[in-house]
């Protein structure tokens, strides 16, 4: 029979505070040689901890640098339009011209892509005397082909939610209809090309926080393969989940931004653009052989009705016949890669805003705080798991939903938006769990590293469009993207109608 020994008391410290509290959470405290050991141990930890190296090109400036600023702040209305602030110049970055590829199209990008000399909060106001002293190599090539941009967006905190909400800004609010949230944490990135300040948008997806927003407010959303762009510039959330997206009114504009992305060294390296050319064949990107698809049946358990008809008819506008095909729609248990993609993002998360915010917690709203905390608690052999099992899981997850098919199909979100708070009580419960659902297609899609876009549908009762996403294999980008323009051609649906 084991027994237990409780830790003294007079020693109180992080680490074994934090140990206390997951093991009676998890109920694993029994083996009493191994938890004298702990305690022993603890003092030389909490010694010998070293604070990660805070952000080297992220720097704090003093008022008076800024007697001559090259914006204009924007936060009172940013909820609404989606910007948080105005650039003054048209050539913000200072590349050099290259092509008109771009020309005509406005952009913004969210506040956690850096951008010379000028602010980079990532959505909390703490850091509103930081400047990035990097510019991230996306924008450079955009300018550099003529597009021109015109400010910063509105986002989550640290880009931690999905419903768009942010404790210090206001949240999101959805121009489709302002009873809903935009989505997030690319809020503004949405909002502003949805209500018309620009045409095009970069924002970050780490577990659907591009393609959500898309897809509640009736856009497109485009993440790619992880790895494939540059994070050169970028404030992290999780190094390895973290992707830079793009958001616009359809795929059509996604697939020309993506065009010159592809082409720019500094973008995409030698090294992967050679994989995506070898990917690159001619294939029918509409017949039904090309596809397999979320059942029907998995979509009805899911997802709200409206969502799960619009879903149905989505496919049967492609063209896939779900009568003859029921028994190949896929109906896989993924909570397990759902919980792994919350271990990596949660410890990675605590690790990079910590750093960042120089581990003052109260510099944090409530729901990014509770997350961060999540992440200090998670143990290093789960997360060291959960990284390194990543390949093979993706590999059993390409078999089982994919097989001989080369896209994947799923609703985007089960919900057509996360509902806008109606008061300060009541309706945080309900948000909660609108914020577990809505990213339920989404989170798995970061973790195994896949390329995903998400097309908006025809409206449903509330004026929400839902989204269909396409999902593909690692590298197969530009197959994905221009699969993405088939079907939406074929379904005769974007933001522009």
């Amino acid at each position: 029979m084991s027994t237990t020994v409780d830790p003294p008391q007079d020693i109180d410290t992080p680490s074994l505070r934090i140990g206390r509290s997951v093991a009676e959470l998890f109920d694993t405290r029994g083996n009493a040689r191994a938890e004298a050991l702990a305690v022993a141990d603890v003092p030389a930890h909490d010694t010998a901890f070293t604070p990660p190296r805070p952000l080297d090109w992220l720097h704090s400036t003093d008022s008076d640098d800024d007697t001559q600023p090259r914006w204009t702040e924007r936060t009172a209305e940013a909820c609404r339009t989606g910007v948080l602030r105005t650039y003054r110049s048209d050539h913000v970055t200072g590349a050099p011209a290259g092509s008109e590829e771009l020309t005509g199209l406005r952009f913004t990008h969210k506040d956690n892509i850096g951008l010379t000399g000028f602010p980079l909060t990532a959505g909390n106001p703490s850091l509103s005397d930081r400047r990035a002293s990097v510019t991230s190599p996306l924008l450079t090539a955009i300018e550099s082909a003529d597009g021109r941009f015109i400010g910063a967006n509105h986002m989550a905190e640290f880009a931690m939610s999905p419903t768009g909400h942010n404790h210090w800004l206001g949240d999101g609010v959805n121009p489709r209809n302002d009873a809903y949230l935009s989505g997030g944490s690319s809020s503004g990135s949405a909002v502003a090309v949805a209500s018309g300040a620009c045409e095009v948008s970069l924002g970050t997806d780490t577990g659907g926080s591009v393609r959500l927003p898309a897809s509640f407010c009736g856009l497109a959303g485009y993440k790619p393969s992880n790895g494939l762009f540059s994070s050169a510039g970028l404030i992290p959330l999780s190094e390895t989940l973290d992707t830079i997206g793009v958001v616009a009114h359809d795929a059509a504009t996604i697939r020309r931004v993506a065009d010159v992305l592809f082409a720019d060294d500094a973008v995409v390296t030698p090294a992967d653009r050679s994989r995506l050319d070898s990917s690159d064949d001619c294939i029918d990107t509409t017949g039904p052989e090309t596809f397999t698809h979320l059942s029907l049946a998995a979509a009805e358990r899911t997802c709200d009705p409206d969502i799960a008809a619009a879903y149905t008819a989505a496919l049967a506008g492609i063209g896939i016949d779900t009568i003859a095909s029921g028994e190949r729609g896929v109906d896989c248990d993924d909570t397990e890669l759902n919980r792994r993609s919350v271990v990596v993002v949660s410890v990675e998360a605590a690790r990079n805003v910590g750093r960042v915010l120089d581990w003052d917690w109260d510099l944090l709203g409530d729901q990014v705080l509770s997350r961060v905390i999540r992440g200090t608690t998670i143990s290093a052999i789960e997360y060291a798991d959960a990284i390194v099992d990543r390949d093979r899981l993706r590999e059993q997850y390409l078999a089982a939903t994919l097989g001989s098919a080369r896209f994947l199909l799923t609703p985007t979100s089960p919900i057509p938006a996360p509902t806008a708070p109606s008061g300060p009580t009541g309706a945080d419960a309900r948000l909660r769990r609108e914020y577990m659902r809505a990213s339920l297609f989404t989170r798995t899609i970061n973790y195994l590293g896949l390329p995903a876009i998400t097309i908006p549908l025809a409206p449903v009762s509330s004026g929400i469009s839902p989204g269909l996403q396409i999902i593909g294999r690692p590298f197969d980008d530009r197959a994905l993207l221009d699969c993405a323009v088939a079907v939406a051609n074929s379904l005769n649906t974007d933001a522009s109608r």
